[in-house]
């Protein structure tokens, strides 16, 4: 019988193959959450980011909006003109009240 054909064994299992039982693993005092303040950090930093996001998203719609424009008439095609101007006024108050709710939670929230 050679060494490989003898199975290794952990030392740290019992022969048949599970952890033992009789070592126990201290992992230190836990507390309750109650205890922790993750919850008020977790709702400012998701309003903090999503007041940013909505900005950016109107601030890119905006760019993005007047870009189209711009090279709608350059190329000629005021009557596709017309179609974007109905997207983006449809568009607008949708966004610009998601912001504003999003930056007036985000500045009047519990400190």
């Amino acid at each position: 019988m050679s060494a490989a054909d003898i199975p290794y064994r952990d030392p740290g299992q019992d022969p048949d193959g599970g952890a033992k039982t009789e070592e126990v693993v201290e992992g230190g005092y836990v507390r309750p959450l109650d205890e922790y303040s993750v919850e008020k950090m977790h709702r400012a930093d998701t309003a903090r980011r999503l007041a940013y996001a909505l900005v950016a998203i109107l601030g890119g719609t905006v760019l993005l909006q007047y870009a189209s424009v711009l090279t709608l008439e350059i190329l000629g095609r005021s009557e596709a003109v017309q179609s974007l101007s109905q997207i983006f006024n449809a568009w607008l108050p949708v966004i610009a009240s998601l912001v504003g709710a999003a930056v007036t939670y985000y500045f009047t929230k519990e400190k």
